[in-house]
């Protein structure tokens, strides 16, 4: 049985030391989350809410359901169901004459090729039996909703890295080595497949990109020539409702969802039925856009399809297919994406501090950012006094850095573009490996300046070998984090903990019972719902709890953190309240290992 309420009866209010925790104005990172009062004044950026916009959501005795967005409007929700359907004769529900309904039946009925090309889209993905919901009344119960949670698995692809195109790479004896002689091709994995295959259904989540002209850009699995037409029939739906002023945000088809992102000459479309919710899939089709303007940026790829309507993007991201496909994996089962943040390594805050001394006394006027990083993990960060950096950046960064193998072999020179730093144009990252797993990036806006930040790295592996400080960081990191057992608290399995002051999370390894991928899997889905259920537009929670037969699970949001915790099945409210109080206690005391709290400024 499920319970969720705005304040829980059983859970004490916050202790004093938790009130003041992580209270500290200098973040090293921004957030698009808004900020309590208390934390308002204290933050020197802020980013624009965007303006709401009316949705439409129809439900009616049919296989699907749709729900649109019309932008500009002054009406914050719509419910299509209690305003779009009227009592017929023997009580049947019909629809109204005008409704949105009329609209789709009508643009369905357009023509007999239209309705069978459509219909073939949906039922290519296994359309099974509808579910109904409704977007502003929540009909759907929690115990549903963890079912569904519980017997979903992803099919999650295992890549291999292979080379990306970094902008120049410099072997160890210091010859240069050009691209062509360097690439070699990415073979992707499922790249044989397509729509007629009997694998493709199996697959529990697609994303696909295409161009407003209907040309295929990208598609997770398979090959995007061979989906040509499916990309039309998107390319269709979505321009029916443009052309009637509105919007199409997502298809509820039994147990798909299909979730559309719309930016400028780019339509991205996810199409799950791993129980995500349509807000947690459009933020990863907000990732996937990010990928393509890291790549292009937001000036090129507009002027390309405003000299070009039928531009065929592939031409220009030829190569970067790994970093997609990398992401797409990515973000199916790492929580940075599902929380807005980024992972820090957990090491000794004098060790940290030591690094970046030494990495701060190579300064350089033309050095923006510079930062060590391991496995997805940040060691350290240097930036500007007066800029933070977005976690949506840092995780391209990551994914830059572990989609390629080519940054592991040799010093590389690329051009990026962080969007949420500045979308119209480049910046140039300067990567190399200074150990087996820890990376030195510097970032620099003038793309000159490779040699002189070669010689900068030369100075920083310099001084961190000596004194045994690069011994003492790769011994950190073969420890691989901390274990449950070292947080010390009865009855906790495992937990994440986002600190919302500094944009970052920690989480213990996996251990019993959670060593297995599949119990792995089952529990981020777990933790993935009840941030749903925390996060909902509709009706926000602080404190959401759920007692399965397996596993009890915790969310709480306050001011300052977010908390989300499994315990045995067995434990009860008060045990957990107090567990609770007891991790908090020893994340407080453990605050400098696990987050970069004062970053260093050039």
């Amino acid at each position: 049985m499920a319970y969720s309420s705005l304040r829980s009866p059983n859970l004490s209010p916050m202790s004093p030391i938790v009130e003041d925790f992580l209270s500290d104005s200098n973040s090293t990172f921004t957030s698009d989350e808004p900020l309590s009062p208390t934390l308002q004044p204290q933050r020197k950026y802020s980013l624009l809410k965007a303006k709401p916009t009316t949705q439409l959501t129809l439900d009616i005795s049919s296989p699907t359901t749709y729900s649109s967005s019309s932008a500009g409007s002054s009406v914050k929700s719509f419910n299509a169901i209690s305003n779009k359907m009227e009592s017929g004769v023997c009580g049947e529900v019909r629809p109204k004459e005008g409704s949105v309904d009329d609209i789709l039946l009508g643009f369905m009925n357009r023509s007999n090729s239209t309705e069978l090309h459509i219909n073939k889209f949906l039922s290519t993905f296994g359309n099974g039996q509808r579910k109904e919901t409704d977007s502003d009344n929540e009909t759907e119960s929690e115990e549903e909703g963890m079912e569904q949670a519980d017997s979903y698995i992803d099919s999650d692809i295992s890549l291999e890295n292979n080379c990306g195109k970094p902008l120049i790479s410099q072997s160890p004896d210091n010859s240069l080595i050009s691209i062509n002689e360097e690439y070699t091709g990415y073979r992707r994995k499922y790249g044989n497949e397509d729509p007629q295959s009997t694998n493709w259904t199996r697959h529990r989540k697609h994303f696909f990109i295409l161009s407003s002209a209907g040309k295929p850009i990208y598609t997770r699995y398979g090959d995007e020539s061979r989906i040509s037409s499916y990309m039309g029939v998107i390319q269709a739906i979505v321009s029916f409702f443009a052309d009637s002023d509105d919007t199409i945000r997502c298809i509820n088809a039994g147990q798909h969802r299909f979730v559309f992102l719309l930016k400028g000459p780019l339509y991205l479309v996810a199409v799950s039925r791993t129980n995500e919710s349509e807000a947690q899939l459009r933020d990863q089709l907000n990732y996937l856009y990010n990928q393509i303007l890291s790549i292009l940026t937001s000036t090129q790829l507009i002027k390309i399809f405003e000299q070009r309507i039928n531009f065929d993007l592939r031409r220009l991201l030829g190569g970067t297919e790994p970093f997609l496909d990398n992401l797409a994996t990515s973000m199916s089962d790492e929580p940075g994406f599902m929380l807005g943040s980024i992972q820090c390594v957990r090491m000794n805050k004098d060790l940290r501090d030591k690094i970046g001394n030494i990495m701060q006394s190579v300064k350089s006027k033309d050095l923006l950012y510079a930062m060590l990083i391991t496995n997805r993990k940040l060691i350290t960060l240097l930036r500007p006094k007066k800029h933070s950096l977005h976690p949506a950046d840092l995780h391209l960064v990551f994914n830059m850095v572990n989609g390629s193998s080519t940054f592991r072999s040799a010093e590389s020179w690329t051009p990026i573009c962080l969007p949420k730093f500045n979308n119209k144009g480049f910046l140039y990252a300067y990567v190399c490996y200074i150990a087996t797993n820890v990376c030195l990036l510097l970032i620099s806006p003038d793309k000159d300046k490779f040699f002189e930040l070669s010689e900068a790295k030369s100075i920083i592996v310099e001084q961190i070998s000596m004194n045994n400080i690069l011994q003492d960081l790769e011994e950190t990191l073969r420890c691989d984090g901390y274990s449950i057992a070292d947080v010390g608290v009865p009855g906790l399995r495992h937990f994440i903990y986002k600190s919302r002051t500094h944009v970052q999370y920690t989480s213990p390894t996996f251990v019993e019972p959670y060593c297995n991928p599949q119990e792995r899997q089952i529990l981020f889905k777990l933790y993935r719902y009840t941030h749903d259920r925390m996060h909902s537009r509709v009706r926000s929670l602080k404190v959401h709890y759920y007692a399965g037969s397996s596993e009890t699970i915790l969310g709480w949001i306050t001011s300052s953190f977010e908390l989300y915790a499994a315990f045995g099945p067995l434990v009860s409210k008060s045990a957990l309240t107090s567990s609770s109080h007891a991790l908090l206690r020893w994340i407080k005391r453990e605050e400098d290992n696990l987050f970069i709290v004062n970053s260093p400024v050039f």
